[in-house]
C-alpha cells in the first residue's frame, strides 16, 4: 500500500482550501477546550503556539499566501517531534504529560497521545498539498510590472 503525500484534492474530492479553513477552525476549538477543561502549563504554552500557527493558516488560506501556510508546517513538524517525549512522559510520569490531556491513566494518555499524531500526519498531508499548490500558482504567476513613463 502506497501513500502519496500530496493529494489534488481533499477526501470527498472536496478542495484543499475548505479542508484547510476546517483544519484551522478544528484546532482552535480543540486547544480551546483542552485548555479550558484541563488546564496546565503545558496546555498553556501549547495554546499558544497553536493559536499563531492556526492564525497564520486561517490568513494564509484566506489571502492564498503559502508563507503564511507554511508556519503550520512548522507547528505540525513541532507536534511531530514532541510525540516522543510525551510517549516516555506518558510512561515514566513525568513532565505532566499525562495531566495535560486530562486524564491521569496511562492507557487513555497513550491513545489520545497517539490519535493526535494521526489527526496531525493527516491535517499535515492536506496542508502541505494546500502549501505546493499555492507556491505553484505564486512561483507561475510573477509579479506583474509596468513601465512608468
Amino acid at each position: 500500500m502506497k501513500i502519496d503525500l500530496v493529494v489534488d484534492n481533499g477526501p470527498c474530492n472536496t478542495e484543499l482550501r475548505s479542508w484547510c479553513l476546517g483544519i484551522a477552525i478544528y484546532w482552535l476549538v480543540t486547544m480551546t477546550f483542552g485548555v479550558l477543561l484541563a488546564p496546565n502549563v503545558i496546555n498553556f504554552i501549547g495554546f499558544a503556539i497553536v493559536v499563531v500557527a492556526n492564525i497564520c493558516l486561517l490568513i494564509g488560506t484566506q489571502r492564498e499566501k503559502h508563507g503564511l501556510v507554511f508556519v503550520w508546517l512548522i507547528f505540525a513538524a513541532i507536534e511531530a517531534i514532541s510525540f516522543p517525549f510525551a510517549v516516555f512522559g506518558v510512561i515514566f510520569h513525568y513532565g505532566g504529560y499525562r495531566e495535560a490531556v486530562g486524564t491521569s491513566s496511562l492507557f487513555g494518555a497513550l491513545l489520545i497521545y497517539i490519535i493526535t499524531l494521526l489527526i496531525v500526519a493527516f491535517c499535515a498531508r492536506i496542508v502541505y498539498s494546500f502549501y505546493l499548490q499555492l507556491k505553484g500558482r505564486a512561483d507561475s504567476n510573477p509579479p506583474r510590472t509596468t513601465n512608468v513613463v
